[in-house]
């Protein structure tokens, strides 16, 4: 595949005053890189996409993007299924699978919230939770309370007539005094009233230090694209079982396989499949 531009950029930054880590993020370049990757899906379902491409990204600069993360979100509403992949390197993917067309609200009760992570060697860790009342940072702020006993804020926004987008998690550290920790309240709830262009990271960290300054810890450089190969393909088809593979090809000539993420199609044999084809 050819390279991609650089998408996006996480700003993972730490107030002056050692009290509150924050995380930020412009996600309008994903905005557009979904709804080129995506023009099946109307702009509220792109939307939705972004906004847990954002989730998924701002939960990596937690960890310095030193794993492989994935957020799944099967529930009742418009949206049937979300998934997000984000790997080290700052690639991202994600697809979207309609369901009630009649729903509210994208994301809808009931359903699960899945969290898998992958390490360096490539042990996975899955943490699931039922869906709560509310939409993607609603879920996220329920698992990090939930499963990793963490306090945290994430605010997203997507506007689908615009496509500016963002993400903005903010932790308070342990050892924040009171009068801090209300004053931080202030500021994400004052939020509302910046307009969703000024929302820079730069912004974001000025706004959340309340004018104090914030250092910058790590930033990583996103980019919108599938890691689909044919070689990867085959290497999964052929560990299929045999009925399985006999089912794939019950009429006579190759088949076609789609990636959901991309939309490649791959032209599959049956002796593509033999062990030590190439």
């Amino acid at each position: 595949m050819t390279d991609a531009v650089p998408q996006a950029r996480v700003l993972k930054s730490l107030t002056r005053d050692q009290h509150i880590r924050l995380s930020s993020l412009d996600a309008s370049p994903l905005w557009d890189a979904v709804r080129r990757g995506h023009p099946h899906l109307d702009p509220g379902a792109c939307a939705c996409l972004t906004e847990l491409l954002s989730a998924t990204a701002l939960l990596q600069s937690r960890t310095l993007f030193a794993e492989r993360l994935q957020l799944l979100v099967k529930g009742a509403g418009r949206a049937k299924a979300v998934v997000t992949d984000c790997w080290p390197d700052g690639t991202l993917r994600g697809v979207l699978d309609l369901g009630a067309p009649e729903a509210s609200e994208w994301i809808a009760a009931p359903g699960v919230f899945q969290v898998m992570r992958s390490n360096a060697t490539g042990q996975p860790y899955v943490g699931h939770l039922p869906l709560v009342e509310g939409g993607i940072q609603v879920q996220v702020e329920h698992y990090l309370q939930q499963s990793e006993q963490i306090q945290a804020s994430l605010t997203l926004w997507c506007d689908p007539g615009t496509g500016e987008a963002g993400g903005l998690l903010v932790e308070p550290l342990p050892g924040c005094p009171p009068d801090r920790l209300a004053r931080l309240v202030q500021a994400i709830e004052g939020l509302e009233v910046v307009p969703l262009w000024e929302r820079t990271p730069d912004f974001l960290a000025h706004w959340i230090s309340q004018g104090d300054g914030a250092d910058e810890q790590a930033a990583t450089v996103l980019y919108y694209r599938c890691r689909c190969t044919r070689e990867a393909l085959l290497e999964t088809l052929r560990h299929f079982p045999a009925e399985q593979k006999a089912d794939l090809f019950k009429e006579p000539g190759p088949v076609e396989v789609r990636c959901d993420y991309c939309g490649a199609l791959y032209p599959i044999t049956r002796e593509d499949l033999q062990p030590g084809k190439a």
